[in-house]
């Protein structure tokens, strides 16, 4: 009986310590992380709204919304929440457990349709799926407003779509609405740069949208991008379940949101700025200063500097005329106050130009403390350095560019030499153009006067002392050598242009439509050829040249000026891109009119 005992508490000692050491090595195993199965992807799913869908009678003091999810669901971006009217409070909320309740704290109008929109503000705990896109529609009258409107916010230039754009609705139509009260309704566009408005009663409507970077639902033309119709519009379209633009929509479902149908398009643009004055002046070195003005196109009488004679002042304006720069062209050393007198038209309170004058005083900078080695006296530079531009593929159309950092007062364009050596190794003098660049009088381009040939070997050479800047320096040597790209896989393509009524840019972009490979300015049916290219993916993008100064001009909302025209090519309906393989010398006949009517 006692051998049996003794037997038995052996086997159970023996069991527990086989017991603990399995346990014991399961729990020091903290290298290896238990394995979770796959990864949840699933957004949240509502499964119950407080008050439901379209509430009437809605409390207009302390209302509440309660959504109920199927999972433990948080606030990800608050900002994306937004309350159609707008109000001066933003809506708040609080999570019990799986219950988001959220309080509207401003006062609501009597008898009157809200929409609030939650974006793409929920997302489940664990994984931060996104949960789709809902929006919630109440009154605090007997009936909710039923129709809505759909449409499309895209860049004036890229005419890529722009997403988080307040595409805004007013009943007054005046041009102060959007700077100065809240719209009677608006919504975002989302990442397609699509947008709805929905609940929304039978009236006339201005539609404005901006970017609204303060979040207060009031344009800042200061800070935000415009866009706007040039008509009142009317909503007739009633919503029903049916609606496919106004389902909930997975982001990432290219072929789903591409689908929706756009009522409206609006292109969004930096406003031209029409309210004129002088913005901000300086100096930045002795002899060197700037002017900056409010608006483009600035109209100035006179500039008088007190002290300098006129001979002595170097003036150049930006192409868009709302910015100068000036240097001094002196030996005599400056007062550490510049005196000007600035005689132009500026904006007044009324909005209209009145001549006025400014007496300005433009203080030396205050030189940046040195310690150390710094602090040492740096050495006078003995000649100064040109910035050369030459790329081998673009030489035959743009030339070489020297640009100084100071203008030029003196120079012997004799000394300038360019040679061209053949494949036998024999080298020849040739002529060329060398001219200022009239929109930046510090850079010089050499053309030259006859075809780049293919196997042969050029050299520019700019002698030292050729040129002499405002501070008496002379260049240092400049020599570059360029051919023909030699590349195997070179491309090229070639545009037919025609039906060419007026003045146009051409430019040859990358697929994101940022980039500018190459740019014309045509006025006629022309064929422009785009040499040396490497084989990628490119775009072309056209813009109706108005008023024929050679850049895009975008518009001005109180003016009623939308942004000049601008086209992608289309190579075929859809599509575009232009696909460039190895070796390839692509060709395409485009037809403005067609594409601009």
């Amino acid at each position: 009986m006692q051998e049996n005992r003794r037997v038995l508490t052996t086997a159970l000692a023996l069991c527990g310590f086989l017991l603990c050491l399995l346990l014991s090595k399961s729990c020091a195993n903290t290298t290896t992380p238990p394995s979770g199965g796959p990864k949840d992807t699933i957004p949240p799913v509502l499964m119950k709204v407080n008050p439901d869908f379209n509430a009437t009678n809605f409390p207009r003091y302390d209302g509440k919304i309660a959504l109920t999810y199927d999972e433990y669901t948080v606030v990800k971006n608050p900002s994306d929440i937004y309350l159609s009217p707008p109000m001066r409070k933003r809506v708040t909320h609080k999570i019990k457990g799986k219950n988001i309740v959220f309080s509207i704290p401003d006062t609501l109008a009597e008898n009157r349709t809200y929409t609030l929109d939650f974006g793409e503000s929920l997302a489940d705990n664990n994984e931060g799926n996104i949960a789709p896109r809902l929006v919630y529609a109440f009154s605090t009258g007997p009936t909710v407003d039923s129709l809505y409107i759909t449409g499309n916010i895209i860049d004036c230039q890229t005419l890529q779509p722009v997403e988080k754009v307040l595409v805004a609705l007013y009943t007054d139509h005046s041009d102060s609405a959007c700077f100065n009260i809240y719209p009677d309704a608006a919504s975002k566009s989302d990442k397609w740069g699509f947008f709805s408005i929905r609940n929304i009663r039978d009236t006339l409507y201005r539609m404005v949208a901006f970017t609204d970077s303060d979040n207060d639902s009031k344009y800042d033309p200061t800070k935000d991008q415009i866009a706007f119709l040039d008509t009142l519009i009317r909503p007739v379209d009633v919503i029903r379940d049916s609606i496919y633009e106004l389902m909930p929509f997975d982001m990432k479902d290219t072929l789903a949101c591409e689908a929706r149908h756009s009522m409206y398009e609006l292109l969004i643009f930096t406003e031209l700025q029409s309210v004129q004055f002088l913005k901000n002046s300086g100096r930045s070195s002795e002899k060197v200063g700037f002017l900056s003005f409010n608006a483009p196109d600035v109209e100035i009488a006179d500039i008088e500097f007190f002290g300098i004679a006129d001979s002595c002042v170097i003036i150049q304006y930006t192409p868009a005329r709302d910015s100068l720069d000036f240097w001094i062209n002196t030996p005599n050393r400056l007062e550490d106050s510049l005196l000007i007198k600035l005689n132009y038209k500026r904006t007044d309170s009324t909005g209209v130009l009145r001549d006025t004058i400014e007496n300005l005083s433009l203080a030396l900078p205050k030189p940046e403390a040195a310690s150390g080695r710094q602090a040492e006296q740096k050495p006078k530079d003995t000649v100064f350095n040109f910035r050369v531009d030459a790329k081998n593929e673009n030489i035959a159309q743009d030339g070489i560019s020297l640009t100084s950092a100071l203008p030029i007062i003196d120079s012997n364009k004799e000394m300038l030499i360019l040679t061209a050596t053949n494949p036998r190794h024999q080298t020849d003098t040739i002529t060329f153009k060398f001219e200022q660049d009239p929109q930046e009088i510090r850079r010089f381009i050499m053309y030259m006067d006859r075809e780049i040939r293919d196997g042969y070997e050029y050299e520019f050479t700019v002698p030292q002392g050729s040129f002499f800047n405002l501070d008496n320096l002379p260049n240092a040597e400049v020599k570059t050598k360029f051919n023909l790209p030699q590349t195997e896989d070179a491309c090229s393509i070639t545009l037919e242009l025609t039906g060419v009524e007026t003045r146009y840019i051409v430019e040859l972009v990358d697929k994101d439509r940022k980039d500018v490979f190459r740019k014309y300015n045509i006025e006629r049916d022309t064929s422009l050829l785009f040499p040396y290219l490497r084989p990628q993916e490119y775009s072309v993008r056209i813009t109706e040249d108005r008023n024929r100064n050679g850049l895009f001009d975008s518009g001005n909302f109180l003016d009623k000026r939308q942004p000049e025209k601008v086209r992608m090519y289309q190579p075929s309906p859809g599509v575009y891109i232009l696909t460039l393989p190895e070796m390839t010398d692509l060709i395409q006949t485009i037809d403005i009119k067609e594409m601009f009517k």
